[in-house]
């Protein structure tokens, strides 16, 4: 019983960090580009890669100090995939307006990465293009 909880408790923690090291891998793509382009700070770079490399970190220390027979057991697997299919859960879920809080979440990336890439939406001619087109 204690080896089921630890093996659910240890894929848990690392299905945690895991989608918190993709999500800060993922803006830190954004954020270099935007960087290089001139419309983000280098300070939002180094948050980003922050963001995404001590979780990714994390695991890596959990995985080196696990015991490699524990990967492959049921309670491990479920509790990998607990934080994802809760987080895939709670973006399902309505708000008071009645839009699903996915939606708001996608909105607001789309807005950041317009942001960091510099696209405006200020014209009805280019739909968001960059720096360069002047107004």
């Amino acid at each position: 019983m204690i080896e089921t909880a630890i093996s659910f408790a240890l894929g848990l923690v690392l299905g945690g960090f895991g989608v918190s090291a993709c999500w800060g891998l993922f803006w830190s793509g954004f954020a270099l580009v935007g960087a290089l382009r001139g419309t983000s700070k280098w300070q939002v770079v180094r948050a980003s890669l922050t963001a995404g490399l001590v979780p990714l970190l994390m695991v890596v220390a959990v995985v080196w100090m696990m015991d490699g027979a524990r990967a492959g057991t049921w309670p491990f697997l479920l509790g990998l995939a607990g934080v994802p299919v809760a987080l895939l859960g709670l973006g399902l879920r309505k708000l008071p307006d009645g839009t699903r809080v996915g939606e708001r979440l996608v909105g607001g990336a789309r807005t950041m990465m317009d942001t960091m890439m510099g696209r405006h939406s200020g014209c009805g001619d280019c739909g968001g293009c960059g720096e360069e087109h002047h107004h």
